[in-house]
């Protein structure tokens, strides 16, 4: 009988948010699993992926089993899925598990749920190279953090009060729609805060350009002082303009739940739930 255990060489993805060289959790694993690799210093070693993803099928290292790769082996030994699995996912596995190691914020992305998937997944296959939805499960090993889904509306409004220039972008009525919302309507909440977000990511270039540049130089002023600028998120703001300036997904703190992770904490992100994960 071929071994029911194996090893696997995994793939990885070098996206350059990730950390460089072996400050990077992923190159470390990458390095103790086959001594022959060469972990370039100042490459980003970003994603380790254990799966079957067309885009990353993890290669099987042993040369007693017929098959190459992972999602070869599964094809032909779709028991090992288990009957309930096996029948849901059509003899696939239905999850890639990945390590990331997060030296610079990602882009804000929202998963589609499983029926836009699909259709997405049929219209543009070089985009969407599967069919499934893709919640997410984000396990902190060392210090994590991320923003993941809306705030509570009294925290976006307190900002929009506290921030000029978050709401010089919003505009007056869009933020006094957002104020007068009441929690007992939660219809109008949601929709007074989706022509606000709206607002904000389709603000013209040159306008919250300028917006950001003097936001930034006022919390730098404020910290320079010496004064308090948790009220305006300061420090996030500036480490995220010091990554990514001029970029708007630096006004999206103001919008979405900072959420800081301990190790073997966890959160979960549903779909169409706006994230980003941020460093850890």
């Amino acid at each position: 009988l071929p071994p029911a255990v194996f090893p696997l060489s995994c793939a990885v993805q070098n996206y350059s948010w990730g950390k460089l060289g072996l400050e990077s959790e992923v190159a470390k694993l990458l390095a103790s699993s086959d001594p022959l690799v060469q972990i370039q210093p100042d490459q980003p070693y970003a994603e380790l992926w254990m799966g079957t993803h067309p885009r990353g099928d993890a290669i099987i290292r042993d040369n007693r089993i017929p098959q190459k790769t992972l999602g070869q082996w599964i094809a032909d030994n779709p028991a090992c899925l288990g009957a309930k699995v096996k029948d849901a996912f059509q003899g696939t596995l239905p999850f890639l598990f990945k390590v990331l190691s997060v030296n610079t914020a990602l882009s804000i992305q929202a998963h589609p749920n499983k029926e836009l998937a699909a259709k997405l997944h049929a219209q543009f296959p070089e985009h969407y190279p599967d069919a499934n939805h893709k919640p997410e499960m984000a396990i902190a090993l060392t210090p994590f953090e991320g923003l993941c889904g809306f705030r509570p509306v009294e925290e976006i409004v307190s900002f929009l009060q506290s921030v000029p220039e978050l709401r010089a972008l919003i505009g007056e009525v869009a933020a006094e729609q957002l104020e007068r919302s009441g929690s007992d309507d939660p219809r109008g909440v949601s929709a007074a805060l989706r022509v606000c977000f709206t607002r904000l990511m389709k603000s013209e270039k040159k306008f919250f350009v300028d917006q950001l540049n003097m936001l930034v130089k006022r919390i730098s002023q404020e910290a320079a002082e010496g004064k308090d600028t948790s009220g305006s998120n300061g420090d996030l703001l500036l480490r995220l303009h010091s990554q990514y300036p001029g970029d708007i997904g630096c006004f999206t703190i103001y919008f979405l739940n900072l959420v800081r992770l301990e190790p073997g904490e966890a959160m979960f992100l549903g779909a169409n739930e706006p994230h980003a994960y941020l460093q850890g």
